[in-house]
């Protein structure tokens, strides 16, 4: 059973690395919920492309393009800011599959917008069907990390959530 010690002194995120952190994952979620019709709005839009499109095409698409240059300032935070070690109390297996599950979570915060921004203004019809394969996938580590988070607050008891919250 992993230690339930909490970490001595863990140092915060700093205040860009969480509001980018909460930034992109509020929006994330409520581009997931609010794209309903979007499949049948891209084969409109490039069936025709003087299609209208609602609020919800709207909405999704400049979404997504805040996603990505958000995405794209957030790398730059993480390369030129120092970030807390990110180690589980004795357990190398959880430590390199958290490191695995983030650098993956980069990779598709940033390839899902880009998909879907290049699926809509090249009209790309299969480059909208990854879109939405990479997003599922996303969503699922995106669930595993909200969980690990609060296995590590309510189980292991070590503090790490709070990190993200600005309190050590």
């Amino acid at each position: 059973m992993p230690s339930k010690t909490p970490l001595t002194n863990p140092p915060s995120y700093n205040m860009a690395q969480i509001f980018l952190h909460w930034s992109i994952a509020v929006l994330i979620i409520a581009n997931y919920f609010i794209s309903d019709g979007m499949g049948h709005m891209l084969r409109q839009h490039i069936e025709n492309a003087s299609s209208t499109l609602n609020w919800v095409g709207n909405f999704h698409i400049y979404v997504g393009l805040t996603i990505l240059g958000l995405m794209v300032i957030r790398v730059f935070v993480r390369l030129f800011s120092k970030t807390p070690e990110q180690k589980t109390a004795g357990n190398e297996t959880l430590d390199k599959i958290s490191h695995w599950v983030h650098i993956a979570l980069y990779w598709l915060m940033f390839l899902v917008p880009a998909f879907g921004a290049a699926s809509w203004y090249l009209k790309i019809h299969v480059l909208g069907d990854i879109h939405q394969i990479t997003m599922n996938i996303m969503m699922g580590l995106i669930l595993l990390h909200a969980l690990a988070a609060l296995f590590h607050q309510y189980v292991l008891k070590d503090g790490l959530l709070l990190r993200m919250l600005g309190r050590s």
